[in-house]
């Protein structure tokens, strides 16, 4: 007897509300509308790893090796047709019911059968209109794994399956306080004109590619509304479900911070590795470090039933750690204990992780092999990889990145085969670079990554660097699957999610970088970073206006932090507000002096026709970042204007130098191009700047930016036709009107755009 071709699968079906009703009344249209979802749920689902198979007119069915993907799935389909929907009267929505199961089917000639495919379907005939339903197999598998709402639905019976099949409605978890819709926020340099198109045409992208540094939002300092964090993140289905909260430095030194943060660290990424344990993520744990509330209180807001705390105390070279399993609703400790040792934080970790399973009830699993490798057993290459990572976590700067760098190469001298140090350098690097924009950092963090992939090319933190370097130098289809890779092992990580999606906008898959950009919100609402990149999205796609209200809600959550302003007051710049853009950099400004902050303020003078100024701003941010070409594009722009001539020139030849600097660790960057094709045309050299108006073009030829500094170029080259048609083009592709408006640069065709 042959022998079937089984294996076990994620089912996927998903089937349109009323179809008939909708072909009655517009068959074409209808035809077309189902069309454009077949193809998105294609595109979605090979997204997420599956196989679209067995489609039969409005009835859809997919196929994924894993349940987490195939509910992740199912949810970014859901979100993006809602999106298609949104502008129609409802009378002409077309409506998804869909259905997941995970069970034994046959493979045969490119299809499925079997029980597992039927009750998928049955579930999908259940769901809600717009909704997901999911088999109890699934939600054994995802609940905690993915975080989301998860509705009990009970048990059914459905047509033709023996035996009855649990069923839980799951539900992406809104963000509070924002009138329904996912937040947004804009943050870092604005560098002048560089607008929205740049996140799909360059392919450095969100973090690095305009100088929008999402890294730089940290959790809410001492002092901050605490109103803002105690907001519930989630809803978390389930008695198993904890925060590992930072261990408090008991040692009076902020030096030491960063044991209790590596101590927490290590600890939620052991437990989130244990099946039937839903761990919150680090980042909303770490929102209430050094708060003074009730642990009681914490577990409510973050949605958890236990939590786990400690302390921490160094005396010398003997560490002194405390823990504790709290239960939510008394209040209690269900388990703690105290330890002593001389540096050997290992022993701790390991034995806190296994009493607190043993007091859930549950099993650690075995390390990876390759853990020896990754990770460290020597203590003191452990402490200052511990001593980087809490550097590289802060707000992005020269002070933060040195340490951070400085920390991990220490490290690597104990250890040299330590995989995750050799991760965390070459991430520094990467910061550095985002820093100073020297090319010869990206080469060094080219090395680290080499290294940390030979050492242990399986562990999350070298997939997490290598995504951030492979992004910075204009790969994003490599940087997807890094991320991809590091995702697999840490499904729920938000800064994860945010890395994804920035490839994903970097490589031109718009739909997909908005929806993992909503499910890194939907996983930590009050995470600052997660809005903050999700701004740079919305901003970048012509969504201004709808930011402004989440830029005020990353200030909420970020009060002390520069960029937190700088993101509301670039949302302000880009609708042609520049008396509010100034206003809210200039607050960015009594916070931190920065180059980013200097750069806008400079920015908003600039477009207000305040040339002298804006020249004083660009010179204070070139104090600080004396590589970054478009400060010194922004300055001879400024000194021209002003009537400053001869000062220009020099600013302009320095850009240009930088620029193509730049070209060489990313070659395809098509607006740093078109901006080199523009600074050349300044310096009178015209076979230079059309041949980077060429190479811009063919890179860049859907990227708003680009054609605006082709304008620019081309007006300099002395064709006024060509120059108008470019900027039109901006204009039709996003470029802000009040930019266009407010450009001296433009000001001799400005009637003709």
């Amino acid at each position: 007897m042959q022998k079937d071709s089984r294996i076990i699968a994620a089912i996927l079906a998903a089937d349109v509300v009323e179809y008939s009703r909708l072909m009655a009344a517009d068959e074409p249209g209808t035809l077309a509308a189902l069309k454009a979802l077949r193809a998105t749920f294609a595109g979605q689902a090979a997204e997420f790893g599956g196989r679209e198979f067995g489609s039969v007119g409005d009835s859809l069915m997919a196929e994924f090796p894993s349940a987490v993907n195939a509910v992740w799935a199912a949810l970014a389909i859901q979100d993006a047709v809602a999106a298609a929907n949104a502008a129609l009267p409802p009378a002409r929505r077309m409506l998804l019911r869909a259905g997941v199961n995970l069970g034994d089917v046959i493979e045969e000639k490119g299809g499925f059968f079997g029980d597992a495919v039927n009750v998928a379907a049955r579930l999908q005939a259940l769901a809600k209109p717009g909704g997901v339903l999911i088999s109890g197999a699934v939600y054994d598998q995802v609940h905690a794994k993915l975080e989301a709402r998860y509705v009990d639905a009970g048990t059914r019976q459905v047509k033709n399956i023996r035996e009855p099949v649990r069923s839980f409605e799951v539900l992406p978890p809104a963000p509070p306080g924002i009138g329904g819709r996912i937040a947004a926020a804009f943050t870092g340099l604005f560098s002048r004109r560089i607008l929205r198109g740049a996140l799909v045409g360059v392919a450095v992208g969100i973090a690095l590619g305009l100088g929008l540094f999402w890294r730089d939002i940290p959790v809410p300092a001492t002092g901050g509304n605490l109103g803002a964090i105690l907001e519930p993140d989630s809803t978390i289905e389930g008695s198993r479900t904890l925060a590992v909260l930072p261990f408090a430095n008991m040692t009076g030194d902020a030096e030491y911070d960063y044991l209790g943060d590596g101590m927490a660290e290590e600890l939620h990424q052991k437990l989130s590795r244990v099946p039937g344990l839903t761990v919150a993520a680090r980042r909303s744990a770490f929102v209430y470090k050094d708060k003074s509330v009730d642990v009681r209180q914490i577990a409510q807001a973050l949605g958890v039933n236990y939590v786990v705390e400690g302390t921490v105390r160094r005396q010398g070279g003997r560490v002194r750690v405390s823990a504790s399993l709290v239960e939510r609703g008394t209040g209690t400790n269900v388990w703690s204990n105290s330890y002593e040792s001389v540096g050997d934080f290992f022993s701790i970790e390991d034995d806190i992780g296994t009493q607190v399973l043993t007091a859930l009830k549950l099993v650690l699993e075995a390390r990876p092999a390759s853990a020896a490798t990754a990770g460290s057993r020597d203590a003191t290459a452990y402490d200052h990889y511990l001593r980087g990572l809490s550097h590289l976590r802060k707000p992005r700067s020269s002070v933060n990145v040195d340490a951070a760098e400085r920390w991990f190469s220490q490290a690597l001298e104990e250890q040299p085969d330590f995989a995750r140090a050799q991760a965390g350098l070459c991430r520094a690097l990467v910061e550095r670079y985002a820093l100073d924009r020297e090319p010869a950092h990206v080469t060094a963090a080219e090395s680290a990554c080499s290294r940390a992939r030979a050492l242990d090319g399986s562990a999350q933190e070298v997939h997490e660097a290598l995504g951030q370097l492979l992004l910075a130098t204009g790969n994003p289809v490599e940087a997807e699957a890094a991320y991809r890779k590091a995702l697999k092992l840490v499904p729920a990580s938000p800064d994860l999610l945010i890395g994804l999606a920035e490839t994903l906008a970097a490589g031109g898959k718009a739909p997909e970088a908005e929806s993992t950009l909503r499910r890194a919100i939907a996983v930590q609402p009050s995470y600052a970073a997660a809005h903050t990149a999700y701004g740079n999205f919305l901003v970048a796609h012509g969504r201004a206006r709808e930011a402004v209200a989440a830029h005020e809600r990353a200030t909420e959550l970020a009060p002390d932090n520069p960029n937190a302003f700088s993101n509301l007051g670039g949302a302000y710049l880009y609708l042609g507000e520049f008396e509010k853009a100034d206003e809210a950099f200039s607050r960015s400004l009594a916070i931190e002096p920065r180059r980013g902050s200097y750069s806008n303020v400079g920015t908003a003078l600039y477009y207000r026709g305040q040339f002298a100024k804006a020249a004083e701003m660009f010179r204070k941010a070139i104090d600080l970042a004396p590589s970054d070409h478009r400060l010194w594009g922004n300055l001879a722009d400024a000194l021209l204007f002003g009537g400053l001539e001869e000062e220009a020139g020099p600013a302009y030849r320095r850009a240009l130098e930088l620029a193509e600097g730049e070209l060489g660790v990313n070659p395809r960057h098509a607006t740093n191009r078109a901006q080199a094709a523009y600074y050349s045309t300044r310096l009178g050299e015209s076979d230079r700047a059309r041949n980077h108006i060429a190479i811009a073009l063919k890179e860049g030829d859907r990227t708003d930016s680009v054609h605006y500094y082709v304008a620019l170029a081309e007006l300099g080259l002395g064709d006024r036709r060509t120059a108008v048609a470019h900027a039109r083009r901006a204009k039709e592709l996003g470029y802000p009107e009040s930019f266009l408006k407010a450009a001296p640069e433009l000001a001799e065709v400005r009637t003709e755009i």
